[in-house]
């Protein structure tokens, strides 16, 4: 792994507005920074709905940011301006902000994802080599047809998949093999960092574990950098370097995956991974599990000061008042909690 910084995001926020209902709407991704080195995996986890698969695609555009700053190899790729301030309405206090967002199609080579659910990724009318196919030309990557081809065969080849594949529809593949077409796809224009979206969450667990070997060989190969997002916190801890936790919508702790795994310091965290099977009966036994009362509260109306306030056994007075900032506790070990002083 590099020490250089290949992305930094900072202070991302983006609000999806709802019809009809005054204020900022769903408040999916909330003031949100980290950065990720080139070479490294950082793997996201965190509860369904807290905004994981929103941040991974607004990183890369995919969904327009609402205010923050995303940096690319030391490229601005997009700047609200000032990193806005929203009053309780969701509009800006700051009138001076000047947005900056440039074109993305010279970073759509650089930056790629790989979409959970490939059945619903691909699209059903074209052939596997058509879809892979598009992106080589679209970038123009190829300068003849049998170049064209020979780029399609070698990408099939490179998933495990077979030539012959190119010429046959999605539907008629399993989940593991039309998620090898979905990263397929992804290299197709030889990216350098890759947004990996719960890759293996719709698979059979026997195909899971060559998923995710796949993606760790082609890493080592290719010198790939990734933001790996899943639920299932064994998978994150074996793949990642670095594991973020996120709670509605906001970032709750980052440190490395060793560390947070063994020295979890937020109490959402230490919720998380109470919940993991361990496959010795006698241990697991010996656990206690941390159960949560209370439903996630919604993101259209989260609550004032910690988002995690109204479900954390240990809130007291100013949790429910100002919101924690993500604080270098450690060395490499942020959280965002009043409890940690």
């Amino acid at each position: 792994m590099d020490e250089k910084v290949l992305l930094q995001v900072e202070n991302l926020r983006k609000y999806f507005p709802v019809k009809g209902v005054k204020g900022p709407g769903v408040q999916a991704v909330e003031n949100v920074s980290f950065e990720i080195k080139k070479g490294e995996t950082l793997g996201l986890v965190g509860e369904s709905g807290c905004g994981k698969t929103t941040l991974g695609r607004t990183i890369l555009r995919l969904h327009e940011p609402t205010s923050g700053r995303i940096i690319y190899d030391g490229k601005v790729i997009f700047d609200s301006g000032d990193n806005q301030v929203f009053d309780k309405n969701g509009k800006p206090l700051s009138k001076k902000s000047k947005k900056v967002a440039v074109d993305m199609l010279p970073y759509r080579r650089k930056m790629q994802i790989i979409f959970q659910d490939p059945s619903a990724s691909l699209d059903p009318r074209m052939t596997v080599g058509e879809i892979i196919g598009e992106a080589i030309d679209i970038h123009k990557l190829a300068s003849t047809k049998t170049e064209r081809a020979a780029m399609i065969k070698s990408l099939l080849s490179s998933v495990g998949l077979n030539t012959e594949h190119a010429n046959r529809f999605p539907h008629e593949f399993s989940g593991g093999q039309q998620q090898r077409v979905g990263i397929a796809r992804a290299l197709a224009v030889k990216p350098e960092f890759i947004v990996c979206d719960e890759p293996i969450s719709a698979l059979d667990v026997s195909i899971q574990s060559q998923i995710v070997n796949m993606l760790e060989d082609m890493q080592n190969d290719l010198g790939l950098t990734y933001l790996f997002i899943a639920h299932d916190l064994s998978v994150v801890r074996h793949i990642s370097n670095r594991i973020g936790v996120m709670y509605l919508g906001s970032l709750v702790e980052l440190g490395e995956s060793y560390e947070l795994n063994k020295h979890p310091i937020h109490p959402y965290t230490k919720t998380l991974l109470s919940a993991v099977p361990v496959p010795d009966p006698d241990i697991s036994r010996a656990r206690k599990r941390i159960v949560l009362e209370g439903d996630i509260p919604s993101p259209m109306n989260p609550p004032t000061g910690c988002r995690f306030h109204t479900r954390c056994p240990y809130a007291k007075p100013e949790c429910k008042e100002s919101a924690p900032i993500l604080k270098e506790y450690d060395k490499g070990h942020w959280a965002a909690c009043h409890l940690l002083g």
